[in-house]
């Protein structure tokens, strides 16, 4: 007999996040669908992160390595036949939890649509800009090569199997292109995938030195990776220019900027870091 309401487990690394934590908690204590474990993953945060998820009731783990690491230990504790991959920048609609329950019982993965929370600033409207034309184009930005739209929302059972086939020496140095390489091995067992519309809205950096400090260090994180031969491939295709949309031209050109100001310290950090 298949479970009505089955437990969906929200996993949300943290590390000094509490700027944004209280709002993305609230989120999901919202949510239409009530039968939800979150799952914190700190990595030794100095703020009041673990004082604010505390005061959800989150189970807490702690965990010292990077966000490769958090995600896999986070998974393995978790006890929900459904997992949502969420990070502490991120806040739901009040239904998606629901609906995406609804959408897996006949696939294997989700992937979210997404918006820019409250774009003010420059680099806010960026962000806003470049979200918009990847998604309103995905079909091109979807593969697990390449592509740029990543899953978020799984079935339990073909996540695990995938994350148990990630190197096991990549996951306390990976802070970039975690959800790249979880879609890439989860991929290769599953391909059903769809979209959970109108899913969550993403509260951005709005200061570009926090965003190049930010951006340096996944550069300087996949350097590490490839340097112990981990995923070379996967993270070359992730290092190349977009397609300009003509028909996009505003979008397209905000994009581009963007795409310039997060590839050049992450470049630097790759190269240098």
């Amino acid at each position: 007999m298949k479970e009505k309401n089955p437990l969906v487990s929200v996993n949300i690394p943290t590390y000094n996040s509490a700027r944004t934590l209280k709002k993305c908690l609230e989120s999901v204590k919202r949510q239409t669908y009530k039968k939800i474990e979150i799952v914190i993953i700190d990595s030794s945060s100095k703020d009041k992160s673990l004082e604010i998820s505390k005061s959800f009731n989150c189970k807490i783990i702690q965990y010292p390595g990077a966000l490769l690491g958090a995600r896999y230990v986070g998974v393995k504790a978790s006890k929900g036949k459904f997992i949502l991959l969420l990070d502490s920048d991120q806040i739901l609609e009040k239904t998606a939890i629901e609906r995406g329950v609804k959408l897996l019982k006949e696939t294997d993965m989700l992937w979210l649509e997404e918006f820019t929370y409250n774009p003010k600033s420059f680099l806010e409207k960026l962000f806003d800009a470049d979200r918009k034309l990847v998604q309103k184009h995905y079909s091109g930005f979807i593969s697990p090569t390449g592509g740029v739209i990543l899953p978020r929302f799984y079935r339990k059972s073909v996540l695990l199997k995938g994350m148990d086939k990630i190197p096991k020496r990549s996951l306390p140095i990976c802070a970039a292109h975690d959800h790249a390489i979880i879609y890439y091995e989860v991929n290769k067992i599953s391909k059903k995938i769809q979209k959970l519309p109108k899913a969550v809205w993403h509260m951005e950096p709005s200061n570009l030195i926090r965003f190049w400090k930010k951006t340096y260090r996944w550069g300087k994180t996949t350097k590490d990776l490839t340097k112990k031969n981990i995923y070379v491939n996967l993270i070359k295709s992730k290092m190349h220019f977009r397609r300009f949309y003509w028909d996009e031209f505003s979008l397209s050109f905000k994009s581009s900027i963007l795409r310039v100001l997060r590839g050049v310290p992450y470049l630097l950090g790759y190269r240098f870091g």
